[in-house]
This record gives structure tokens, C-alpha cells and sequence, in this order.
């Protein structure tokens, strides 16, 4: 399928959603959402796998099990016809309170996918309710891949780590704390 420059522009303004799916079948989502031409991104880390003669080797794996992102194509109705005709059960976070979906910006799902970089071997994921619950200063990250970020320094084993919520999920990658400047 091609775009041309204007729609793949308008593409990219379009804001994502994060679903939740059941029993570890993200990546059966992922087929069907594959199929169905939408755009989505499933965080991933790397982890030992070991063969059958005990050899490790590194695979990509969910960082965050039952957990992925989609972009939105279309209206909030039109997706959710959509998704309904999934056969592996999903459910779409929602703002509290509301029917509506809680949309995340085409920004903050750029940082999403810097900081999920499997090259990070750094990298810690947890929920957003355990990203939340830390402490930290809020700052601004003002050198490095992560410049202009906004997020929490915090401190965990006598290291310092960018922390970053997102709906469903958080992430932490470790960071120099000359790098941040603190947000008043």
C-alpha cells in the first residue's frame, strides 16, 4: 500500500490509544491488526532463550505482557466496530469516568517508542500505577537521544533513571543527572 506525502502527514498527527488484551495474546492482536492495515506498536525487550543445547540466545519479547498501542484510524465509533471484530478479547483504556478512549499524543508515542529501544539494555518497565508511586524530581531532559522529554529523575540502587508514565505502562532508562534540568 502507498501513501502519498500529504496522508502520510495526516497519519502521523493522528493520536493512539493503548489496549489491553487477555492471556499474554498480544501478538495474535497484532496479527489481526496487521491484517486490518492499523498502524500499532508493542513494546519490546530482549530475553534469554535457551536452546536445546542450553546455548542462550536473545529474543525479542513483550517488555509488558497483555499491552499494546494503536493508532487511531478513523472515528472513535468506526474503531470500535472495527475492533469488535477481533476474536481475541481486548479492551481500550478509557478517561475516567467516560466512554471516551484516552488518547495519547503522536509526541508522547515518539518518546514511548525512544525509550522502549531494545538497545537500551538499561531499560526497566512496570505499570503505570508502580511508575507513578516513585519518587522524583520532574524534570526535563536537556542532552542526549532523550533531549526535551518531561518526566521524573529518580534514584534506585545508587543510579539514576529517566521515568516516564504512560497510560498502561512506565518506563525507566538510565540517565546521567547532569542531562535533566528540574521543572519548577
Amino acid at each position: 500500500m502507498t501513501t502519498n506525502a500529504s496522508e502520510h502527514k495526516a497519519t502521523k498527527q493522528q493520536p493512539w490509544y493503548a489496549i489491553r488484551t487477555f492471556n499474554c495474546q498480544e501478538q495474535k492482536v497484532s496479527r489481526f491488526l496487521t491484517e486490518n492495515e492499523l498502524v500499532h506498536f508493542i513494546p519490546m525487550t530482549y530475553a534469554k532463550d535457551y536452546t536445546e543445547d542450553e546455548k542462550p540466545q536473545k529474543t525479542l519479547v513483550p517488555a509488558v505482557h497483555n499491552l499494546l498501542f494503536i493508532q487511531k484510524k478513523g472515528s472513535q465509533r468506526a474503531m470500535t466496530r472495527l475492533l469488535k471484530e477481533c476474536i481475541i478479547p481486548i479492551s481500550i483504556f478509557r478517561n475516567p469516568g467516560s466512554q471516551t478512549f484516552c488518547e495519547i499524543s503522536e509526541r508522547d508515542m515518539v518518546e514511548l517508542r525512544m525509550l522502549c529501544d531494545p538497545q537500551f539494555k538499561t531499560s526497566v518497565f512496570m505499570t503505570q500505577t508502580e511508575a507513578e508511586a516513585m519518587v522524583g524530581k520532574d524534570v526535563r531532559v536537556i542532552a542526549g537521544p532523550f533531549k526535551g522529554s518531561i518526566g521524573r529523575l529518580v534514584r534506585k540502587h545508587k543510579q539514576y533513571y529517566f521515568l516516564k508514565a504512560f497510560i498502561g505502562m512506565g518506563v525507566m532508562v538510565r540517565i546521567s543527572r547532569w542531562y535533566c534540568e528540574p521543572i519548577d
